[in-house]
């Protein structure tokens, strides 16, 4: 087990914990029931794993480890979109596939995840999330960049985080074999979940790399103000908080940053389509408010769930209020910015 037992029981964690402002999730509860009487308690499911209370802990208890070990194997309480993602994962997981002759002889291979598949089910928020893919590799080319299209099966990042370890063990061997014969050495993604999957969760030997850690170069002129939201796995779990910002920066664009941002940005509340549920509602009522409070009338996001999510508030009937904000991935803003310019 992670070391939580060397938890303080300070109650540090709880206390900054965003769950903890809309219900009773407590991760000193969940270290202590399990350590100490081998209790199991929901909090381990009601758990954002957004990374927050490991950056304020005084011992550096690794809570996500123990969240993930807690939960391998067990029944999450609930799956957002009736599990459809999840079993569509571990479908790909079993099923064979030859892995697709090369599309290049490029170093570089590009993976879009799993955009097509929130096309597919995700009418109501209204977000063409294909886009992602399209602005990515027009950018890329831009750049010089003409990467090998990865047709490689999910990266396995919300099974292994809902305790379906051995789906994303599934998905993983066949990915990494597809990586090793393509020959490439840079992985990119624009997805903030495959970036750390990759990164973190798959030992491949080669270079991962954000769309975000590249666009700088793009030599753009944006006279636009936007906020930005940082994606928990892309800013607290992999620490990239400066790329995305440098992107708009490098390229004229203004950022108004939100009251919380960078390691202190609040969570969308949506988890590895899990929690998705008035709860986690309120966190992103709580976040889009921030964004409101900027004056920016562009919000900036680059995760696809955060993506989803905040549209989906957005585009909500009967909403309680409206936002007049454009959310959008940074790949598509700046490929749309870069089409105006032409």
């Amino acid at each position: 087990m992670s070391n939580v037992q060397s938890c303080y029981q300070c109650g540090k964690c709880t206390s900054i914990c965003p769950m903890r402002r809309v219900s009773k999730t407590s991760p000193r509860s969940s270290i202590y029931n399990a350590s100490v009487y081998g209790l199991e308690t929901k909090d381990i499911w009601t758990c954002l794993t957004c990374g927050l209370c490991p950056i304020e802990c005084p011992q550096q208890v690794d809570f996500l480890g123990f969240i993930r070990e807690e939960r391998n194997g067990k029944q999450p309480l609930d799956i957002a979109h009736l599990g459809v993602f999840t079993e569509m994962a571990e479908l790909s997981s079993k099923l064979n596939r030859n892995i697709p002759d090369k599309t290049s002889d490029s170093k570089y291979g590009f993976f879009p995840g799993c955009v097509d598949s929130l096309d597919l089910f995700l009418h109501d928020v209204k977000t063409n999330f294909g886009e992602i893919t399209t602005s990515s590799l027009k950018l890329l080319d831009k750049l010089g960049i003409k990467p090998q299209v990865m047709n490689m099966k999910c990266c396995g990042h919300d099974v292994l985080w809902q305790g379906k370890k051995d789906v994303f063990d599934r998905l993983k061997n066949y990915n990494k074999k597809s990586i090793k014969e393509s020959g490439i050495d840079t992985l990119v993604t624009s997805c903030a979940e495959c970036y750390r999957t990759f990164s973190k969760d798959y030992d491949i030997g080669i270079k991962v790399v954000h769309t975000s850690q590249l666009y700088d170069k793009l030599g753009m002129k944006i006279n636009k103000q936007v906020t930005y939201h940082d994606p928990c796995r892309l800013g607290r779990h992999m620490g990239v908080y400066d790329a995305p910002r440098n992107a708009l920066t490098a390229n004229g664009v203004i950022i108004k940053e939100m009251e919380h941002s960078k390691q202190n940005a609040l969570c969308c509340g949506v988890s590895n389509f899990m929690n998705c549920n008035e709860q986690t509602k309120a966190l992103r009522i709580a976040r889009m408010n921030e964004a409101e409070a900027t004056g920016a009338k562009t919000l900036i996001t680059t995760c696809s769930k955060c993506l989803a999510h905040f549209n989906c508030l957005k585009t909500e009937k009967d909403a309680t209020k409206k936002y007049d904000l454009d959310i959008v991935d940074l790949s598509v803003f700046l490929a749309r910015q870069l089409e105006a310019g032409k």
